[in-house]
């Protein structure tokens, strides 16, 4: 049976790349993506509802859409659209059993250290896409 993965991110590059290696695994997986926090919500609320349960969600700190300093930092705090921690925590408040990972350019920051306070892991996004879906489909094989 097929583990399903929701990637949020809201670089589409990002996705391919992860979705490129995540098929690559010795896990079959079903790849569910979605660009913003709010999309994320809504999409984790229906998979519950088609019981599509994800095995894990990958989540990005910045879901702004934006790569201006400026955008990001107002994002960060707390403005519109909703950050990966806020979405964290929102699906978490759906299933509070929910297998959240963080994968981020933004590791080691306050933002980041705030993420790891919901989420089950975070991964510096230095680590390659490869290595990181390597670490995902031991983490299935271990389940």
């Amino acid at each position: 049976m097929s583990k399903v993965i929701l990637i949020v991110d809201d670089e589409p590059m990002i996705h391919e790349l992860l979705t490129i290696n995540f098929r690559r695994m010795r896990t079959p997986v079903e790849v569910v993506s979605t660009r913003t926090g709010e999309e994320a919500i809504a999409t984790y609320r229906t998979l519950l509802q088609q019981d599509k349960r994800p095995d894990l969600v990958v989540m990005d700190l910045n879901l702004s859409g934006e790569e201006a300093m400026e955008a990001v930092e107002r994002h960060r705090e707390g403005g519109e659209p909703l950050d990966g921690v806020r979405t964290t925590r929102e699906i978490l408040k759906l299933d509070h059993t929910a297998r959240i990972w963080g994968y981020t350019a933004w590791f080691d920051t306050e933002w980041s250290g705030n993420l790891e306070r919901y989420a089950d892991r975070v991964v510096k996004r230095t680590v390659p896409f490869r290595q990181f879906a390597q670490m995902v489909d031991r983490f299935f094989q271990q389940d």
